[in-house]
């Protein structure tokens, strides 16, 4: 089981060597990143880099309620889990969506039952499954940009750039893709359309967020323009 991708906000050295501690101890393995400030984590974040958030409040510069204030901008789905001396804040951290606020010194407990929570959310992802190398992969939609057929294999192209090769037909995806935001654009490509940064009419494709473009065959690109436009209508409404 890959380890949960946890990023550490936190900018006091003795309760940042507590919580790596505790974190050590938990039988979930984690892979941390440390950040000892808000604006040191903004400037690297990104959607779907982590699994879980666990942020000081009160810290130097920004605060904790401020930094995920911004990352919900960006990504309203990752856990987060306000850590500090003071609930105050218990209303805010409610808005934000927060799964825990956790009180110092952290206990093995609560930072168990975070991660036990991250977790599952984790494993509950809505997830493409491929056969690869005799093994079976779960590969979450939400990491997706597009999938294309080349030959024998299909390729699916991720947001963290990575790449992965299957020997598959994209049509054997087509029943598990069904219900998600994937547009068949033409007979080699599929593309998640929260990537999506506009349509290009003249070329004819897809301009993904990497500014990599996926094409659009002809006869289907009145069908790509409405279903993208009635994409972006519901995800407005908060119906995506």
């Amino acid at each position: 089981m890959q380890p949960l991708k946890v990023a550490i906000c936190e900018d006091i050295d003795a309760d940042l060597q507590k919580l790596l501690s505790v974190l050590r101890q938990s039988s979930i393995n984690t892979d941390c990143t440390v950040f000892t400030s808000g604006e040191e984590l903004l400037k690297v974040y990104s959607k779907n880099k982590f699994d879980l958030l666990l942020i000081d409040i009160y810290m130097n510069g920004i605060t904790g309620i401020e930094t995920v204030t911004k990352i919900r901008e960006i990504d309203e789905y990752i856990p987060v889990a306000f850590i500090t001396t003071s609930t105050e804040h218990t209303l805010e951290s409610y808005r934000l969506s927060a799964f825990k606020y956790i009180e110092k010194p952290v206990k093995q407990k609560d930072i168990d039952e975070i991660l036990q929570l991250a977790d599952i959310k984790k494993e509950n992802i809505p997830s493409l499954i491929v056969h690869k190398n005799s093994k079976t992969e779960k590969i979450p939609f939400k990491d997706i940009l597009y999938m294309e057929q080349q030959a024998r294999k299909v390729f699916i192209y991720l947001n963290d750039k990575s790449i992965i090769e299957v020997y598959e037909k994209l049509s054997a995806f087509k029943s598990q893709l069904e219900g998600q935001p994937f547009f068949c654009s033409h007979k080699s490509f599929y593309v998640n359309l929260n990537f999506v940064r506009y349509i290009d009419t003249d070329l004819k494709c897809f301009v993904m967020e990497n500014y990599k473009n996926v094409p659009i065959l002809r006869q289907l690109m009145n069908k790509a323009k409405h279903v993208y436009e009635d994409f972006l209508f519901a995800k407005t409404r908060g119906e995506t």
